[in-house]
């Protein structure tokens, strides 16, 4: 009998999100009339740019004639947006268009670049952090490690050594960021022990504080150790279009940028033109002033949400450089009986935070993508209940 990928068998198949989903299904069929209001989505709540949509609309004719017609493209993207992402993301860090590669989503980049390593490489990650990391790896025959993090749910640089690192900042799920003194010790640690840090920067235009870097390389030598992942999903509303990019940088260790070359061309074919064209035109100067605008609702929303269960009395994280807020549940209720909770008392839906780990148990996620309405209308419900609790 044919041999099956152990990792993928053992895969926890608890917690996850579409659980979530069958608990809403169920409670909206009990209760058809009822307004449920998701704080829990991690997708946007406004749509692409005008001049990004416009720009996919050409792309779309440019395939009706031969003329203009584009078949199979650069497995590491077109080097129009390539151009542009150089200029607009890594202009001061002395990059190169072969360093940057075009691809479809950052969930699939994240996990797919543990193919350039040895499979037996020693592989680390925080708990709670990014369930793909974890459930990626082990769809790639790989095991990973926890590493402890502090009271501020950053890593902790370990005593062991190993040879890949994932870290997330701004941090999904818990939303903070790790400042630029931080960020030094990690890249100090890769470079002592010739490690890797995949770093996943998908939220990077969330940044608002002073002391934390938009890029890692902005830390010296980061280059030779650092991979930087970065997306339009967020800041674009490409969630439903698939457009993404990454950095190898050449000087992270001789041939490992001409090893990912040989990997690519033999296991993708490139992200769509349309995609890539509509990525292109987020950097227009029309694009950047709507993109703006719907960071700063964003922002607005996380404040409000912020600020609310801070004063409702509870314990937040995030919210600041991010769209998440990492918020402790109320008398140290399971993460799941109070996403019940408050999905039967008050029809609000969150994460649960053991999603995210188990260390993420006692925890709930809620995100700022969601219209103000919908936050406006479920911070009312809470205050009021916990008003009147505290009174």
């Amino acid at each position: 009998m044919v041999k099956l990928n152990s990792f993928l068998i053992e895969m926890e198949n608890n917690n996850i999100f579409s659980n979530i989903g069958k608990k809403m299904s169920l409670y909206k069929k009990n209760n058809p009339k009822n307004n449920i209001l998701s704080l829990g989505v991690g997708d946007v709540s406004k749509p692409i740019p005008k001049k990004v949509i416009e720009a996919m609309k050409k792309a779309v004719v440019d395939l009706s004639s031969m003329d203009t017609f584009k078949g199979y493209g650069s497995y590491y993207g077109y080097d129009f947006l390539k151009e542009k992402i150089l200029l607009n993301e890594y202009k001061n860090y002395n990059l190169s268009l072969d360093e940057i590669y075009i691809s479809n989503g950052t969930k699939t980049d994240s996990t797919s670049i543990l193919e350039l390593f040895d499979i037996n490489s020693k592989i680390c990650i925080t708990d709670p952090m990014y369930p793909i990391y974890r459930d990626g790896a082990a769809c790639l025959n790989r095991k990973v490690e926890l590493i402890e993090v502090d009271s501020n749910f950053v890593a902790k640089i370990p005593n062991e050594k190993y040879d890949i690192i994932y870290i997330c900042s701004p941090s999904n799920p818990i939303g903070i960021c790790y400042d630029y003194g931080t960020l030094k010790k990690w890249v100090d640690y890769a470079i002592k022990n010739k490690a890797v840090i995949l770093y996943d920067n998908v939220y990077s235009s969330f940044i608002v504080s002073e002391n934390v870097p938009k890029s890692i390389y902005e830390v010296p030598n980061a280059k030779k150790v650092a991979i930087e992942f970065r997306s339009f999903s967020k800041n674009a509303s490409f969630t439903g279009v698939r457009c993404s990019y990454y950095v190898i940088p050449k000087e992270i260790e001789k041939g490992i940028n001409e090893l990912w070359n040989r990997r690519t061309i033999n296991r993708f074919n490139g992200a769509d033109y349309i995609a890539q064209k509509g990525a292109e035109a987020v950097y227009t100067k029309e694009a950047q002033k709507e993109i703006k605008n719907n960071i700063d609702y964003y922002h607005k929303n996380a404040k409000k949400l912020r600020d609310s269960f801070l004063s409702m009395g509870f314990t937040v994280f995030g919210g600041i450089d991010s769209p998440f807020l990492w918020i402790k549940t109320k008398d140290n209720m399971s993460s799941w009986d109070y996403f019940d909770f408050l999905l039967k008392k008050f029809e609000i839906v969150v994460i649960p935070g053991i999603i995210f780990g188990k260390n993420g148990d006692e925890y709930f996620r809620v995100s700022a993508l969601a219209p103000s309405e919908v936050i406006d209308l479920a911070i009312e419900r809470l205050e009021k209940y916990y008003e009147k609790k505290d009174s």
